[in-house]
């Protein structure tokens, strides 16, 4: 963990956030330096690289082919450019460190919180991703946000929305099909 991770551990240890307050967490150590506000100024948007954002439930990570389309020509003698040809040589993910992460319990769909009309973006769930030379997490994607937010847009509050319905089954839980 870098100096300024320990430090910001440190700082939200001793000042406790107060009910209902957020503290984000720190960046996480990623294995290639990437700017998200350097490539928005390049004329780049968030389905430029997250090309599934508003047609899947998942918002994938480009590929490294992706990134190396620009980046044959484009800092090419950069480190973490060199970093990045070496995984898309190989051809392997570069193992990115997750910023945001749900339970595995929870189903959220991407495409179906892109087409919420205006008032939803990227930005709703993941801050100003754009003006960020290091990403973090900086939104609360707590149960009680989520509930906030949907009630906010007069979004559908039950359950089975984001969770899949479960029935009881001899002491135990069992899945059972959502109906749709």
């Amino acid at each position: 963990m870098t100096a300024a991770g320990v430090a910001a551990l440190t700082l939200a240890a001793q000042n406790p956030p107060s009910p209902g307050e957020y503290r984000p967490p720190p960046a996480p150590e990623q294995p290639i330096a990437y700017s998200h506000k350097q490539h928005v100024a390049q004329g780049l948007t968030c389905v430029t690289c997250h090309a599934t954002a508003e047609t899947d439930s998942r918002a994938t990570l480009p590929t490294t082919a992706t990134c190396m389309r620009c980046h044959v020509t484009v800092k090419p003698d950069s480190a973490d450019i060199q970093k990045l040809a070496a995984f898309d040589l190989k051809k392997e993910d570069v193992p990115w460190k997750r910023v945001y992460r749900l339970a595995d319990y929870v189903y959220f769909s991407h495409k179906v919180h892109a087409s919420g009309g205006p008032s939803i973006t990227c930005q709703t769930c993941h801050g100003n991703v754009r003006d960020m030379e290091v990403t973090q997490k900086v939104t609360d994607i707590s149960m009680a946000a989520c509930i906030e937010c949907h009630t906010q847009h007069s979004a559908a509050n039950r359950c089975d929305t984001c969770h899949e319905p479960r029935r009881e089954c001899g002491g135990g839980l069992v899945r059972q099909a959502a109906e749709h």
